[in-house]
């Protein structure tokens, strides 16, 4: 049936499940992909979804819905998207994340879905790998395998390498576009695959943890958002990176040769990299938690997850390389 005004919440207080997730391909290197981020969002009950990778996705996940039926409103781009049960105002393609202006019972929700530039992956540097750069920029040489010199432990060479990235530009970008619909009494929630740590992660109380090799790094895109007043979901329910890592890539996928899930063999690459960010007074953070496989890569093999952290969900299929994230939200006046 049709997901109806009492599934998603009341006028008064709208209950929002804000669901990230990246497709990996489209959903495309497992078999019935689309098929099964369906399954997810139904299972979630998601009544906002933001995808990345989701070149083909989009429209297809949407159109197995409806027959399932399940009717959500639609944005797509080249690779984000948005479904979501509430009606779409107006939309727009940012090149890196793709935006809709939502009505819910007459209030205005502004949602972006994000899908930032994957090479200069500067998080590879102090692990001892190449961030994956196109030459002539530095560290080209080694795209993304293991560096003859070991790992590079100066912040200011992995800040470098992650600003050559563009990522940081882009989220200025966003901040510029955001700060128009917030004067136009609009609150913002933002998520998606940003291909980069968070500030909140690389600390001193991780230093050692995670083949970070002692760096600690205020990772600039997340810097720049939590200085415009933009809340971390799942940072901000479980502040302690040590014990709630959050971690997201690589995600374990048991249909899948682990030489495929992940880019560093000999180290422990995993990280946060996908994130749901809010910001307004009308929104409250009720719960939030990381769905996927309670198993990831680590060095090159599958291992369980021994962190304390929430799994909201943890399908017995997977089709993505990465662990995906629900956070919901209360939405009042």
């Amino acid at each position: 049936m049709t997901r109806n005004e009492d599934e998603v919440g009341s006028p008064a207080a709208r209950e929002l499940r804000v669901l990230a997730f990246n497709t990996w391909h489209s959903g495309s290197k497992v078999a019935h992909g689309t098929e099964l981020i369906a399954d997810l969002i139904i299972s979630t009950r998601a009544s906002i979804v933001l995808l990345s990778e989701a070149t083909h996705a989009t429209m297809a996940v949407a159109a197995e819905l409806a027959r399932r039926g399940h009717e959500f409103n639609t944005v797509s781009s080249p690779d984000t998207g948005i479904l979501t049960v509430f009606p779409i105002e107006d939309s727009a393609d940012l090149r890196w994340m793709v935006k809709a202006r939502l009505n819910i019972d007459g209030r205005r929700l502004t949602v972006y879905s994000a899908h930032l530039e994957f090479r200069w992956y500067a998080s590879n540097l102090p692990r001892g790998y190449g961030p994956g750069v196109p030459p002539p920029d530095e560290f080209a040489e080694y795209n993304f395998e293991k560096m003859p010199g070991g790992p590079v432990t100066d912040p200011a060479v992995i800040q470098r390498a992650n600003a050559a990235s563009g990522r940081p530009e882009v989220i200025r970008a966003f901040l510029a576009d955001a700060k128009t619909e917030v004067a136009q009494v609009s609150s913002i929630i933002m998520a998606g695959d940003l291909n980069e740590p968070s500030m909140l992660d690389w600390t001193p109380a991780t230093a050692n943890m995670f083949d970070h090799n002692g760096v600690t790094v205020a990772w600039e895109s997340t810097r720049l958002l939590h200085e415009a007043g933009f809340i971390d979901a799942y940072r901000s329910m479980y502040p302690d990176p040590a014990t709630h890592p959050g971690l997201t890539w690589p995600s374990d996928n048991a249909e899948v040769d682990v030489a495929e899930l992940a880019w560093a063999p000999e180290a422990d690459e995993r990280d946060r990299v996908d994130f749901v960010f809010a910001r307004g007074t009308a929104l409250t953070l009720s719960t939030v938690g990381i769905v996927g496989p309670r198993t990831s890569i680590v060095r090159g093999t599958r291992q369980p997850e021994t962190t304390s952290d929430n799994f909201a969900e943890s399908p017995s299929r997977w089709c993505s390389d990465h662990k995906g994230i629900l956070a919901t939200y209360r939405f009042t006046d």
